[in-house]
């Protein structure tokens, strides 16, 4: 009897390898289709991310640069302002007005001659202030438009005084010394002339 005759004739078909195979394979690719699909989102999100913060930085770059502009602006207009205003106040502009009205009143009271106009003229160019410049020199046009200035008066103490005696010579002196004092005399003498009389001079 043949030793094969025992085994059965029949032979195990696992009807199930196929699909578990083809369920495999469908995972795998499932899979793989997952992968790339995050992936692609991930490479989405960075360029959208990427083009947000560029997009921001450019707009907060346009600000900050509009913000430097308007700066300088607002710094050159008040340089402007300070140079053309001279950065004074009203009353500041009032009292240097009155000052130089002044200079003007004491030169016209010794007779205004063409070097204290000039040297009133050579104030008025060095003034920075636009106004207090006007103002200046609408004052000096005035004062050239008056009268022409009269001479002035001859100075007494710089001749000689002839007196018939000490005493006189001596109080005329006195009498006058406020005057040749401030003419800027400090002293005078006396002396004869070889004729009788006695001459006062005066010294600075």
């Amino acid at each position: 009897m043949n030793r094969h005759d025992n085994e059965p004739r029949y032979k195990k078909y696992d009807f199930n390898s196929e699909q578990d195979r083809r369920r495999q394979r469908r995972k795998q690719y499932s899979g793989w289709w997952f992968a790339l699909l995050i992936l692609i989102i991930a490479i989405g999100l960075a360029f959208s991310i990427n083009w947000l913060m560029t997009r921001n930085n450019h707009q907060s770059n346009s600000s900050s640069t509009a913000a430097i502009s308007k700066t300088i602006d607002k710094s050159k207009n008040a340089i402007e302002g300070r140079n053309s205003k001279g950065s004074l106040t009203k009353k500041v502009e009032d009292n240097r007005v009155s000052a130089f009205s002044s200079k003007i009143d004491d030169a016209k009271a010794g007779g205004l001659t063409p070097a204290e106009r000039g040297q009133l003229q050579k104030s008025i160019n060095n003034e920075q202030n636009k106004t207090v410049k006007s103002r200046e020199q609408q004052l000096l046009n005035k004062a050239n438009k008056q009268a022409p200035a009269k001479p002035k008066a001859p100075d007494p103490f710089a001749t000689t005084h002839t007196f018939s005696s000490v005493n006189d010579a001596k109080n005329w002196a006195n009498a006058t010394k406020q005057q040749w004092l401030k003419d800027g005399y400090v002293n005078y003498t006396i002396s004869s002339n070889g004729q009788g009389y006695y001459v006062l001079k005066f010294i600075k």
